[in-house]
């Protein structure tokens, strides 16, 4: 046993041991090492550096290697929840008696931690020296004492003096939305990415290289001045597709200007699903504080608008981690590793090649459009238009290209299909279905309608206006094929304004559509319920207070083309195909809607999309935006849900805003027809 003299200050000593009342209580290393370990589990490592390991052990350690890196490896690896078995039991009385000829004793010990990268388990062998203390109270009394013999290994295993331990973060795939052929509208791609080496540039060229990366000169003056840059690194400056040649042959001919090609999201069909997919973008501090406890960081990004942010939990994934020392002879031992878990896939029920084509086709205008499989579900297409392209804001988009999106006042960042609209003369089919509901419409009946203009004896200044009063003699298939508003209105109050309010819910008014994108829900009016006989009559042909959103429009229609069975407008592929409701009519009654809508075309007033070879069917509507009745001046939304009778595989439902100079409805109705004609 050593004969070393140390004088502890303010030093507890945990004593056990006693064989008997008159015996001298003794400290074993199994006791110090109980009290090593309760310090450790509680954090107190100055305390462990100066009253508990040996001068030998602070001669080879400083209060750096062991207070200071404890603390920061500690807080940067996030360990936590220590854990520690002594593996072999207190020493008998025996062994105690053996101890004063020892001058060291080993104990193995089980260690185990949680960090970022996972959990750490190791067996340490921990050695502890017998040492003579002379005792604060007596200066002629000594103690024995056993003290740890430190070395890294501690902290973590394999870990030796003046090595490095780093960490990094293992990136999950961000998963992809798929359309239903599983072409990709969200992926991860391959852009360019334009940067400077500082030591080959010249600053001069700084105003033709902001000219050609359409930045600002400082923007880039930042990106060079950034604290870990050398003259001789590569300093990225921005990123672009590679499709744009453009850009990257004007600033790469700039000296000391390169592009290296790196992974990134992309959307390759940009503005054509813009509103649909959304994009992802840097975490916002609002969000990262929103998001706590799931792993965010400062650094990350995520789904700002669209499937990218709805489904930002199921996309994302979860990174990975390791922790790894780098050894002395230029390998690396890892401590721990946490497998990234990628992102899982998002496949839809849109047909893109259909999304493009419809796309296309609209291009220029601003609207919505929906297409549907009546016997599925299936949301085949769903479009807002104008739009945007979601690489942008992915890649980096200057603040010119964000103010002239943000100032354009067809406001192409506003996804329309989520909104709602006054559906017009589309609501007439509604109304109809409620009459046959409630047994109040007799299809055959005939109405007596005289003029342009009709109001009840009991109104004062208000009165419904049809469009042209050549049919004096008015029943429901002349009504629908001619549109006329006022047999729509005698329809509806004859219904009554509850009775009426009651059918359209049936419809799925005043409720959420089940749908797995969130939609603006449709409504009867603003209150829920009609105040007057003028806002039923207005309602019953598509006016007043109601508003409908286009997929929920196009469900519909698609149920009556379906023979009555209403399906669910269904958008994600591994979703059930569920009957949203059925049985509404009568068999024979939902026939006659049929027919209707197939007069419309054949006779009505969509003539233009009569196309040969097929059956085509649907309902035109023009909802006049206006202040009052009298105003004849207002905007106007062209409306037409159509389909083929023959074959009922898909229902497009298409508004236009602002037709009044396009020919109102009659300009969807041709865009309508091309969408048909081009699709075989």
């Amino acid at each position: 046993m050593k004969k070393l003299v140390i004088l502890l200050l303010g030093l507890t000593f945990l004593l056990v041991g006693c064989f008997g009342d008159d015996e001298e209580e003794v400290i074993t290393p199994y006791d110090e090492l109980s009290n090593y370990i309760s310090l450790w589990e509680s954090g107190q490592f100055e305390e462990l550096y100066s009253n508990h390991i040996t001068e030998q052990s602070r001669e080879t350690f400083s209060h750096e290697d062991f207070v200071e890196r404890y603390e920061h490896l500690y807080d940067a690896l996030r360990i936590n929840n220590l854990s520690f078995q002594i593996l072999r039991e207190d020493l008998d009385e025996e062994e105690v008696d053996e101890l004063e000829e020892l001058e060291t004793y080993t104990l193995p010990l089980e260690v185990s931690f949680d960090t970022l990268a996972g959990t750490v388990e190791y067996d340490l062998d921990v050695t502890l020296e017998n040492l003579t203390i002379e005792s604060e109270d007596n200066d002629e009394e000594f103690d024995e004492r056993w003290l740890v013999e430190w070395h890294p290994e501690f902290i973590l295993p394999n870990l030796e003096k003046e090595e490095e331990v780093s960490y990094r973060t293992l990136t999950a795939k961000r998963g992809d939305i798929l359309d239903r052929n599983e072409l990709a509208l969200a992926t991860v791609g391959e852009v360019y990415e334009v940067g400077i080496t500082p030591q080959n540039f010249d600053e001069s060229d700084l105003s033709t290289l902001a000219d050609s990366l359409k930045l600002t000169e400082e923007y880039i003056e930042n990106k060079i001045n950034q604290s870990w840059v050398q003259p001789e690194h590569f300093v990225p400056i921005r990123n672009i597709q590679l499709t744009d040649d453009e850009m990257v042959s004007e600033s790469t001919a700039i000296s000391g200007v390169t592009t290296r090609v790196i992974e990134d999201r992309v959307y390759p069909f940009a503005e054509a699903a813009a509103h649909l997919t959304g994009y992802i973008a840097p975490i916002s501090a609002e969000e990262l504080e929103q998001l706590e406890g799931e792993g965010y960081t400062s650094s990350d990004r995520v789904g700002k608008r669209g499937l990218e942010q709805l489904y930002e939990s199921k996309l994302r994934g979860q990174n990975g981690a390791e922790i790894y020392i780098n050894k002395q002879d230029g390998s690396t031992y890892t401590v721990a590793e946490q497998e990234a878990q990628d992102g899982e896939d998002v496949q839809l029920t849109i047909d893109m090649e259909m999304q493009e084509q419809l796309f296309r086709i609209v291009d220029g205008d601003a609207g919505t459009a929906t297409v549907m499989d009546p016997a599925s579900g299936d949301v085949l297409s769903i479009l807002s238009f104008p739009t945007f392209d979601p690489n942008q804001f992915v890649l980096g988009m200057t603040n010119s290209q964000y103010e002239e999106l943000m100032s354009d006042e067809n406001l192409p960042t506003i996804n329309r299909f989520s909104s709602t609209y006054s559906p017009g003369s589309t609501m007439k089919l509604f109304t109809s279905v409620v009459g046959f509901q409630t047994g109040v419409l007799d299809p055959d009946e005939v109405k007596e309608i005289e003029g342009l203009q009709w109001q009840k004896d009991s109104w004062d200044d208000y009165h419904v206006t049809r469009v042209n009063d050549q049919h004096t003699e008015v029943d429901l298939d002349v009504a629908m094929k001619y549109s006329d508003n006022i047999y729509f209105a005698m329809l509806g109050l004859d219904i009554g304004g509850e009775a009426f309010k009651d059918g359209l819910e049936t419809l799925g008014f005043g409720e959420s559509l089940p749908f797995a994108y969130p939609v603006t829900t449709s409504q009867i009016s603003n209150s829920g319920s009609f105040g007057s006989e003028g806002q039923i009559a207005d309602s019953s042909f598509g006016q007043g207070e109601v508003l409908i959103n286009n997929t929920h429009l196009a469900a519909l229609y698609a149920g009556v083309a379906n023979d009555g069975v209403y399906m669910e407008p269904r958008l994600l592929l591994d979703e059930s195909e569920d009957v949203w409701f059925e049985s509404i009519v009568e068999d024979e009654e939902n026939g006659i809607l049929q027919d209707t809508l197939r007069n419309v075309v054949a006779e009505g007033t969509a003539t233009d999309i009569d196309i040969e070879g097929r059956e085509m069917a649907g309902k035109t509507g023009t909802a006049e935006l206006k202040a009052s009745h009298d105003d004849e001046d207002g905007a106007q939304n062209g409306i037409f849900v159509s389909y083929d009778q023959a074959n009922p595989n898909m229902v497009l439902s298409l508004m236009i805003e602002n037709v009044e100079d396009l020919g109102g409805s009659g300009y969807t109705v041709e865009l309508s027809k091309e969408f048909f004609e081009s699709i075989e």
